[in-house]
């Protein structure tokens, strides 16, 4: 019974391939639709990898430890600051200790102020340039993907194999280098670490 249904179904797709197969004398086979050309393009890696971007990196990592330093002067002097309260917590008056606390207070916050700030101007700068090094980049793949007469691009990161003849990052990345060796960062004006404390709430 099993054998029999197999055979049925062997011979239904065998009839459906000559049907499908079979070309009336003198008809002309449909025209093949256009190939569709691919490649293939890592923006991450050539954001890393590229000579702008590394220089990018290495001008924030450089702005970032200079402004470390001077943070690390105000926390001591507020540790400091710190100290004296604890050794003076019993001899000045109540009023006094309170008001000192205050102060320690309020240059605290000010200090945390100031390394919030400067953090996010320093991450706005890093991404302006990185903007200009990525909008590059495209323009660089879109040319490049015309030259391979290529209908569309994919990211590496959607792809589990490519041939390596499609995978156009190396040569996107020699341009930019060729085309953008260099990038300077726009820093944000450096500022007083510590600046002077807030005006007391009454």
């Amino acid at each position: 019974m099993l054998r029999f249904r197999i055979g049925q179904v062997a011979g239904a797709a065998l009839l459906g391939l000559m049907v499908l197969t079979a070309v009336p004398a003198g008809a002309q086979a449909p025209a093949s639709p256009p190939q569709t050309v691919v490649v293939i393009a890592d923006i991450n890696q050539i954001l890393r990898n590229a000579k702008s971007a590394k220089e990018v990196q290495a001008q924030i990592d450089r702005a970032m430890a200079d402004f470390s330093k001077q943070v690390s002067t105000s926390e001591n002097e507020l540790q400091q600051m710190r100290n004296e309260l604890e050794r003076e917590r019993n001899t000045l008056s109540p009023d006094a200790f309170s008001a000192k606390t205050r102060q320690y207070q309020q240059r605290f916050d000010a200090l945390d102020r100031t390394v919030q700030g400067r953090r996010q101007a320093l991450q706005q700068s890093y991404n302006d340039a990185m903007t200009k090094i990525e909008n590059t980049a495209l323009q660089i793949i879109a040319q490049i993907a015309g030259e391979h007469k290529a209908s569309m691009v994919l990211t590496r990161a959607a792809v589990l194999f490519v041939a390596n003849d499609l995978d156009i990052t190396a040569e996107v990345t020699k341009r930019l280098d060729a085309q953008l060796p260099s990038m300077q960062v726009k820093l944000p004006p450096p500022g007083a670490v510590s600046p002077a404390p807030a005006p007391a709430k009454p």
